[in-house]
């Protein structure tokens, strides 16, 4: 990518982005992908490729600009250009990576009904344009479906996850109408390509809004009331799209809160689909750690502009979390250390909810950290995502430069879920006790366990901890912290008296592991 496609994403990213029915938990395991692949050079998509598919991830999402239509079709004479689409899908199955997903954006100069720098955008195919639309679409699910008609040279297995566009905010902020209109064209196309592919809608943002609530009727008028810098489509536009089924494989969501905002989300949809008396799978194609702030300035809290609080932040944190933000923006070690730490587990707990909520895919972030928003001049207007990265790699010759604990959590992680035949909340009588229980093949258990602060907690300040007895049905157990370096973190061994062990919980999970 060009110097002016990483400053337009990741400026988008700064200032755009950032009575219940039970849900039925479904017994298919989730796919744990990373995102974003990037693709500006061979060398660059190798480098990382080798790295996070080593790390045993099923999935792996493409930077969208990739996939853009304008990019890969420049003007409407011109062919389909897939010189980053195969080098993307190329690197990362020759890497194992099972799963890959491509958000498929339609913006384009000449195609789209407006997309500039500046002013209202529509980027939806111009009526004119909408035969080229249906085949830009139809070549790409086509090149990689690997039925042996123009595929790509090489392909390993098929592709089968396509987003049609990225978001449904800033980045479709077209009329419902007409992204509906668009979602048909591209399914159809889609669905002749490959059946088998899955297609979903661009994603639901909720964050910030709270759907922690005991009534989904009223969801109207808490759009409105909350304070949100989107405001490109409310929730009857996303009903809209729910009153479609016919236009999607799966529902798709952006997790941009903390990690308990899963459950609400998935709660409130299974809600909407019982409403309308159909039901699909739910993934998560994007996510962020838990930031606090975004849209705006995190290192102040007396004077505008600021960014908006994200739950479980609140006004009345911001200058708490201004004083943190600012030793993290100065490079403190101590407050980047504890952050780093703080990505991974705040993502092995995201990984964990997502799994016992029955969801079919999550991916999440990032590969590697967001440029420019860690500097000082961006003041922490992403929040604590800007340090989200996986790993730090030379951008020209792919080479590892630094592993950050999310790859270090991962790299443990994967094997723990690739063998594990359910993924449980086990529910205890202190709700604020998150206990998770991974049953793997040949009877292997581990569990997952930590205290939900239930409200902001500042990477590397101590946090509320408490003893807790969590049921373990084993003899022995050892407890073992999570991995965040190369380096095996402590463990003890304890011999259990039924029914139950004695741990010390706070803000960050502990593994426990059955012993023989």
């Amino acid at each position: 990518m060009n110097k002016i496609g990483w400053i337009g994403m990741f400026t988008v990213l700064l200032w755009c982005n950032l009575a219940n029915a039970q849900y039925q938990r479904s017994d298919q395991s989730t796919l744990v992908g990373l995102e974003y692949a990037l693709t500006d050079s061979e060398a660059l998509t190798s480098g990382m490729a080798d790295l996070l598919g080593g790390a045993g991830l099923a999935a792996m999402k493409l930077l969208g600009e990739s996939s853009q239509w304008g990019k890969m079709q420049r003007r409407a004479s011109d062919p389909i250009d897939f010189t980053t689409t195969d080098r993307f899908v190329r690197q990362y199955q020759r890497a194992g990576v099972a799963e890959l997903i491509m958000a498929l954006k339609s913006h384009s100069k000449w195609g789209s009904v407006k997309v500039g720098l500046f002013g209202k955008q529509n980027p939806t195919p111009k009526p004119q344009h909408r035969d080229a639309y249906r085949q830009w679409v139809s070549a790409i699910v086509e090149r990689y479906d690997a039925d042996g008609y123009q595929d790509m040279p090489g392909l390993k297995q098929p592709v089968r996850y396509f987003e049609i566009g990225s978001e449904f905010s800033s980045y479709e902020p077209e009329p419902v109408d007409e992204y509906l209109a668009m979602l048909e064209i591209a399914y159809q196309a889609a669905k002749q390509a490959n059946p088998d592919s899955i297609v979903t809608h661009a994603a639901f943002l909720t964050t910030p809004v709270n759907l922690d609530v005991p009534n989904y009727r009223s969801l109207d008028k808490l759009w409105r009331d909350t304070p949100m810098r989107d405001r490109h489509h409310d929730v009857a536009d996303i009903r809209a799209i729910l009153d479609r089924p016919d236009l999607f494989d799966v529902v798709n969501i952006h997790n941009l809160g903390d990690p308990y905002e899963i459950e609400h989300v998935v709660r409130w949809l299974d809600w909407e689909m019982s409403e309308r008396r159909y039901r699909k799978q739910v993934v998560i194609s994007d996510t962020i750690p838990t930031s606090y702030i975004a849209w705006g300035p995190a290192v102040r809290c007396d004077r505008q502009p600021m960014g908006v609080a994200i739950p479980p932040a609140s006004d009345s944190d911001r200058c708490a979390l201004a004083e943190y933000f600012k030793q993290l923006v100065k490079g403190d070690p101590a407050t980047l250390d504890a952050t780093r730490r703080f990505v991974a587990y705040d993502h092995l707990k995201r990984t964990l909810i997502a799994a016992d909520m029955g969801i079919a895919m999550i991916n999440l972030s990032f590969t590697t950290d967001l440029p420019l928003l860690t500097g000082r001049l961006a003041q922490a207007g992403a929040g604590i995502s800007a340090w989200g990265g996986a790993a730090k790699f030379n951008m020209r010759s792919g080479k590892v430069v630094d592993r950050y604990p999310l790859y270090y959590m991962l790299q443990e992680l994967m094997p723990i879920l690739s063998s594990a035949t359910s993924v449980r909340r086990v529910e205890l009588q202190d709700p604020t006790v998150r206990f998770y229980e991974i049953k793997g093949d040949r009877n292997s258990s581990y569990w997952v366990a930590w205290l939900d602060q239930q409200g902001v907690y500042i990477p590397g300040t101590n946090g509320k901890r408490q003893s807790v007895a969590l049921p373990v049905s084993a003899r022995q157990i050892e407890i073992l912290t999570p991995s965040y370096s190369n380096v095996d973190g402590p463990s003890r061994t304890l011999l259990v008296k039924p029914p139950s062990v004695q741990v010390t919980l706070g803000p960050e999970p502990v593994y426990l592991r059955a012993t023989r």
